[in-house]
């Protein structure tokens, strides 16, 4: 599948899925605007060059597109849409979900304890509880694996689902053992994301250029 995004090895994971069967892209969003003075980048949407990554995504994807999810979020809302512009859909069907905007944790661990957004990855990857208010990263994951896994599966089609950084990070972490650092080194970038084929208890992932199969993850 062409899947021509920002990231060169999600693109080249792309080229070794199955040819048939239902796929799922679960993504970061494209380029947004830098953060405010504020710091409050909540309502941030797409620059010019975040529609343009999209677009051509969409324009040069050779799977059909099935169902599409969202974070509620604008900015991933405004991903799906563009993604679907570039692919000639113009009234694509998105439906927004909130687990896939929260992240178990995330929010007391900085609201109640003060623990700043790159040491509470760190934390749920190094099982740090002191780091994550006492949130295990498989306490974090396993929502949202649960919940792609209930997006219908269209058939032979691609399913989109455009998410945060902090929730393909944290997939990342739990099924491929991503490490980012406390400064954030090997973060995940505007539009990279993984690949899953099959079902809740016996499915494939794709990340960073590896593969693993995975039955039955903490069910």
């Amino acid at each position: 599948m062409i899947f021509n995004g920002i990231c060169e090895k999600m693109t080249s994971d792309a080229l070794r899925l199955p040819k048939k069967g239902n796929l799922k892209a679960y993504m970061r969003h494209s380029i947004r605007y830098d953060n405010p003075p504020d710091g409050d980048y909540s309502n941030l949407l797409l620059t010019p060059e975040g529609i343009a990554v999209a677009n051509r995504i969409g324009k040069d994807l050779d799977r059909q597109i099935g169902y599409l999810y969202s974070s509620p979020v604008g900015r991933c809302v405004q991903t799906v849409t563009e993604i679907c512009r570039g692919a000639g859909i113009m009234d694509p069907d998105i439906k927004t979900v909130h687990e896939f905007a929260h992240l178990e944790g995330l929010g007391r661990a900085q609201s109640e304890f003060g623990i700043g957004w790159y040491d509470f990855y760190y934390g749920l990857q190094n099982n740090l509880p002191e780091l994550t208010a006492g949130t295990t990263l498989i306490e974090a994951a396993r929502p949202i694996v649960d919940m792609i896994f209930a997006v219908p599966e269209s058939h032979d089609c691609l399913d989109i689902i455009v998410s945060h950084d902090s929730h393909v990070v944290t997939l990342a972490s739990a099924l491929f053992g991503l490490k980012t650092g406390r400064h954030g080194e090997n973060w995940c970038g505007y539009t990279e994301g993984l690949f899953f084929y099959g079902n809740r208890k016996d499915f494939t992932a794709l990340w960073r250029g590896e593969e693993k199969h995975f039955v039955n993850w903490e069910i």
